[in-house]
């Protein structure tokens, strides 16, 4: 009776769960498209890109819509059932509330496992793919809005030599399309074009493809080729890990190579303290459904009179306080106030403890 009764609750729930969570990647949907159109327009993006653009923004509309349908489905399907007294029906057959709950509880904790590998795997390589297609369609306005590019790099570590850089792929370490421009007094005297820029890790030196050496007579303003060629070794002030903190987000990054790169950061002396926040924030904000679940279940179960009204209310006020509560930790732990794991993990541990509180002080 047990296995039928947890099988009936839990249907309930993942039903109103997927209707919930197709709803909210809908309105992300919809707001993004109307935001974006006119640059869309502007840019003369074919539709056949548009298409493609959405299909990989998808998984993250439905990562950042799980926590909130799964909110949305704890109080919904739990609150229907409270409130067509089922709830008391299983009480009087000597149910306690914990014992109702539990199978929700036990699936917004695989859902909350799930999240994580969703996001590790297919997230973060939809996300790699947006933003190649922003690059291509709309970098315009891609590198208006964000500070972070993978394209147009330009880089002057010194007054002396200046690096340009079309586009740099951090998973194989490559740079295509390099131009060095190194200057004398304020005066263009050389310029290099590679093709391609591979990263020798072991010798820790680049390797130029297709090359091609301008010299700059400084007299005459005249370009003399010095010099050109397949293959060569040289010598940059710049290394991966400075184009990689310029041109990677860590949404795009699955958790591995995240700590992978942080741990280059921390041998090359880097402060990886913004790195570190994200990686511990990958796993924190998995639990995010889990948490949700622990304050559905007693504010739905508690009030069978506060109808589907007072579920969405509160749904909205839960999700609200949460995301403010992690998006300040994250910001705590970006300045330092915080050291970066509790910074992103104290917000779960309040809302956890708060959570459990109110499962707890529920009459059984």
């Amino acid at each position: 009776m047990l296995k039928l009764l947890d099988r009936y609750i839990l249907t309930r729930f993942l039903g109103v769960l997927l209707n919930a969570l197709l709803t909210f990647v809908i309105i992300f949907l919809v707001v993004d498209i109307v935001e974006n159109l006119d640059t869309f327009i502007d840019a003369k993006m074919p539709r056949r890109a548009v298409v493609a653009y959405y299909f990989y923004t998808l998984p993250w509309f439905v990562s950042i819509g799980l926590p909130m349908a799964t909110l949305l489905a704890t109080f919904f399907s739990m609150g229907m059932l409270n409130k067509k007294n089922e709830i008391a029906a299983m009480k009087a057959a000597g149910l306690s509330i914990r014992r109702i709950g539990a199978v929700i509880l036990v699936a917004g904790f695989f859902i909350s496992m799930a999240s994580f590998f969703f996001d590790d795997l297919v997230v973060s390589a939809g996300m790699r793919h947006k933003s190649e297609m922003q690059n291509q369609y709309l970098a315009r306005e891609y590198r208006r809005k964000h500070k972070v590019l993978k394209q147009n790099i330009f880089l002057q570590q010194s007054p002396s030599e200046h690096i340009a850089i079309d586009r740099f792929d951090y998973r194989q370490q490559q740079a295509h399309g390099v131009y060095v421009q190194r200057f004398d007094q304020g005066r263009l005297v050389e310029r290099i074009d590679f093709r391609l820029l591979k990263w020798n890790d072991q010798d820790t030196i680049w390797q130029g493809i297709d090359f091609v050496v301008r010299s700059f007579e400084t007299e005459l303003d005249t370009i003399m080729i010095t010099h050109q060629g397949q293959d060569t070794l040289i010598a940059l002030a710049i290394n991966p890990l400075d184009l990689m903190k310029m041109s990677v987000t860590p949404e795009e990054m699955r958790y591995g190579e995240l700590r992978a790169f942080i741990a280059k950061l921390i041998r090359n002396g880097i402060d990886p303290t913004r790195w570190q926040v994200n990686m511990h924030f990958k796993v924190a904000f998995a639990f995010t459904s889990l948490i949700m679940v622990l304050f559905g279940l007693p504010l739905s179960m508690g009030r069978p009179r506060a109808g589907l009204a007072f579920g969405a209310g509160m749904s909205i006020f839960v999700i609200f306080g949460y995301y403010v509560a992690i998006k300040l930790g994250q910001s705590l732990g970006y300045k330092g106030v915080l050291e970066p794991l509790p910074a992103v993990w104290l917000p779960n541990i309040i809302f956890l403890g708060l959570g459990l509180f109110l499962l707890l002080r529920q009459r059984s």
